[in-house]
């Protein structure tokens, strides 16, 4: 039993006092508290049926709470059923209503709220937006977006600079989803706009977010008929997974192969041979390159 599983047995064994202590007293604010805080741990020890239990239980106090006038900090009740979403997403039912109630307190939502430092929020934000953008949820993964980007608007250290990176490319995703393509483009724009930012400072995490909404904006110009700036993020995404290829960064170089065989096309379109035949020998060439790897690496693991 590693470190984190003992310290979850332990958290789990006082929680089970504090409940046990509560519930003779009816419903009550710490009696949320007790449940939630329980409700969290089980579903990181992947208890998801007793949970899903606790976390509605906690609800239903709360609504019943609030109903005669008394206030539960947004914390709480966004916790309770953005966890409540989480679970419910990873057993593949349906997380909209959870989360849907979530959104209900976002603004009201602080860096002092209960169950929540600023971080935490923006890594809850990003979870249930991806979750909901994951179960065509787009209209409701925006506010989570919106929410966390409000919290980062004046913080430029580095973790915060990555996540704005990975919000905004999360933000054309849902609108690429509706096949908003204007609105897609103008958040990878400004999803492009901070990673280069972080590149040139030495600060992005990982070059491949940068390279994302690169690739993403291409294709949403590319529906649109903007060729000349299709072709030229065509051409921006290959030169920065081809340094990564140097490097030996990139972990799947499919995608490059593509990248190189959709930039051929485009250039051929306009009769720009010379051009596309250099990417087509490209991709000719990393593909035997990777077959010689692949034959090497099975020879290998025969002896």
């Amino acid at each position: 039993m590693d470190v984190s599983d003992v310290y979850l047995e332990r958290a789990l064994k006082e929680h089970n006092s504090t409940v046990n202590m509560l519930e003779n007293g009816g419903p009550s604010p710490e009696l949320v508290e007790a449940y939630v805080n329980r409700g969290c741990v089980l579903y990181l020890m992947g208890y998801f049926t007793s949970a899903m239990e606790d976390l509605t239980a906690a609800s239903d106090i709360i609504d019943g709470l609030e109903s005669e006038g008394v206030g539960i900090d947004a914390g709480t009740f966004v916790k309770a059923h953005a966890t409540m979403g989480s679970i419910l997403f990873e057993q593949n039912s349906d997380a909209s209503e959870e989360y849907e109630r979530a959104i209900e307190r976002l603004p009201a939502l602080r860096a002092d709220s209960r169950h929540f430092d600023k971080a935490g929020i923006i890594r809850m934000c990003i979870e249930s937006a991806e979750n909901l953008l994951d179960s065509d949820g787009c209209e409701q993964s925006l506010a989570f977006v919106d929410k966390a980007l409000s919290l980062l608007e004046n913080s430029f250290d580095r973790w915060s600079g990555n996540r704005k990176m990975e919000l905004h490319t999360l933000k054309g995703e849902c609108y690429l989803a509706q096949q908003d393509f204007q609105s897609a483009i103008g958040c990878y724009s400004d999803a492009i706009a901070v990673g280069t930012d972080l590149l040139d400072s030495s600060e992005i995490e990982d070059m491949e977010e940068l390279i994302v909404p690169i690739i993403s904006r291409s294709q949403c110009e590319n529906e649109i008929g903007l060729d000349d700036a299709y072709l030229s993020d065509l051409e921006l995404s290959i030169k920065l997974m081809e340094e990564m290829v140097r490097i030996n960064k990139l972990s799947d170089t499919e995608i490059l192969i593509n990248m190189h065989h959709e930039a051929a096309s485009a250039l051929m379109a306009k009769g720009r041979m010379e051009e596309a035949e250099k990417h087509l020998i490209r991709a000719v060439s990393m593909g035997v390159d990777g077959a010689k790897d692949y034959l090497r690496n099975q020879t290998n693991a025969e002896f």
